[in-house]
């Protein structure tokens, strides 16, 4: 409601002027300065003195906080002039009215849409952390290599849709078969979001010295903002080619890796996708070796099962009564392992050239959708070595415990003896519960061998007969 502050000498002119719902402060100027009192103590719309007292009013007002407010000047003899003066004094008022109510009604749009933004955030972090069962990360997305490869000439790119929600997405493990440091700073490597919005992402050094296999591409926070989808973006700016490994062949051509230019695969690029909240740290791509050894690649080579000796079975749980066996599958490419429910079964390749050999790794799958959950493991010694001693389960490398049917992994290994020559690769296999052990194909489907600075002059001379081959 209007207020004004009035000469008391003007009082009653200035109810006849004014609108009955406008409040009046009367002000006595005969009173000594020091002694007014204000009558009004909130906001004012103006100030109305009787002609001739325009400037003791004005004096009267000059020390408080009505020192700038509009005065009217109201002539008895004249009251048409001071209509005229309150009605533009009350339009200010109204346009200032309205001005504030809109710049009021914009801010608080502004909260709502915050608001609206917070509790989707908070929402989608609920979700997360229902889903992971864990307050802190999720694999949210992991295609297995198997053995394919993608080859990257200088200005083409690749493509790959997720089929995840970008939100708190904030890492990407690639697959890359051979040796990529310290050229893989020369690939690009984005994501982007459904918005347009372009993420780049910076690899991350490989621990322990392992230069092969997957490598991290992370961005510096975790997305934020509402649901939507993305996609990954490799750009390859370096010279000559680059080489990443690819993923099981999908029906859907929306999520197969597209290229710019050339023939794109049928296949997924081998990927593994982290989600989480801000600050986790998220785990190593480095393989948790029991000895905790690091190592130094210089080359490395992903070779198939059909390259290699044919397997022969060299171990068994003296108690098994059930169908223990292993064996080369030509049209899957891949080295069966059949373990016991009594323990696990070890197969062995005999003879293969791996002189300077530091790290050997596995890829693994559970065979059958019928299967039991399994665990994996691979081992390597000298040619021979384990025949005279029988301690296969020594040069073994860390089980992977618990691959579930269709199950896709990772089995890798240091070995404990330098290899300098021939080797023998030991693969084993064994049920993770007690249970029947029907369908239990326990295949090993391709091997990386890795060579460091203990590799001998053989290399520069001659190339082992499995070499190329994947």
């Amino acid at each position: 409601m209007p207020t004004f502050i009035v000469d008391s000498h003007a009082l009653d002119l200035a109810r006849g002027l004014l609108p009955e719902n406008v409040e009046i402060a009367a002000l006595d100027l005969k009173r000594d300065q020091e002694q007014i009192a204000y009558p009004a103590s909130g906001a004012v719309t103006g100030a109305i003195a009787l002609a001739g007292n325009t400037e003791k009013l004005r004096a009267a007002l000059a020390d408080g906080p009505f020192a700038k407010l509009g005065l009217v000047e109201l002539d008895p003899a004249q009251p048409d002039l001071a209509s005229g003066a309150l009605l533009r004094l009350l339009m200010n008022e109204l346009t200032a009215s309205h001005r504030e109510v809109g710049e009021a009604r914009s801010i608080a749009a502004q909260l709502r849409s915050e608001s609206i933004g917070v509790k989707t955030r908070l929402r989608e972090i609920e979700n997360l952390l229902y889903s992971l069962g864990n307050p802190q990360l999720s694999n949210a997305l992991a295609w297995q290599p198997t053995g394919s490869m993608l080859v990257l000439a200088k200005g083409q790119s690749a493509f790959q849709v997720l089929p995840i929600n970008a939100v708190s997405l904030t890492a990407v493990d690639l697959w890359f078969p051979h040796l990529v440091l310290p050229v893989i700073d020369e690939l690009e490597v984005t994501l982007e979001d459904a918005a347009g919005q372009i993420y780049p992402m910076q690899a991350v050094s490989p621990d322990m010295g392992i230069e092969t296999g997957w490598m991290r591409f992370a961005l510096p926070e975790p997305i934020a903002g509402a649901g939507r989808d993305c996609r990954l973006r490799l750009v390859w700016t370096g010279s000559g080619t680059i080489t990443l490994g690819l993923g099981q062949p999908v029906p859907d051509y929306r999520f197969r890796a597209t290229l710019n230019s050339g023939t794109s695969p049928d296949s997924t690029l081998a990927i593994r996708v982290w989600q989480s909240l801000g600050g986790v740290r998220l785990p190593s791509c480095a393989p948790a070796y029991s000895r905790g050894r690091g190592l130094s690649i210089r080359e490395a080579e992903f070779v198939g099962p059909s390259a290699l000796p044919v397997p022969e079975l060299f171990a068994l749980p003296m108690m098994a009564a059930d169908h223990v066996s292993t064996a080369f599958w030509e049209n899957e490419d891949a080295i069966l392992v059949h373990p016991s429910r009594s323990g696990p079964a070890c197969a062995i390749i005999r003879g293969v050239e791996l002189a300077g050999l530091s790290h050997i790794s596995a890829l693994v799958t559970v065979g059958h959708v019928r299967a039991p959950s399994l665990n994996f493991a691979v081992g390597v010694a000298p040619h021979g070595l384990v025949d005279e001693d029988g301690f296969w389960q020594r040069r073994m490398g860390s089980w992977v415990t618990g691959m579930p049917p269709r199950g896709w992994g990772q089995a890798h290994c240091i070995p404990v003896e330098p290899i300098t020559g021939k080797a023998d690769i030991l693969l084993a296999v064994s049920l993770a519960t007690d249970v029947p052990n029907d369908l239990s194909w326990g295949l090993f489907r391709g091997f990386r061998f890795s060579r460091g600075d203990q590799a001998s002059a053989w290399q520069q001379q001659a190339t082992p007969a499995y070499a190329g081959q994947a």
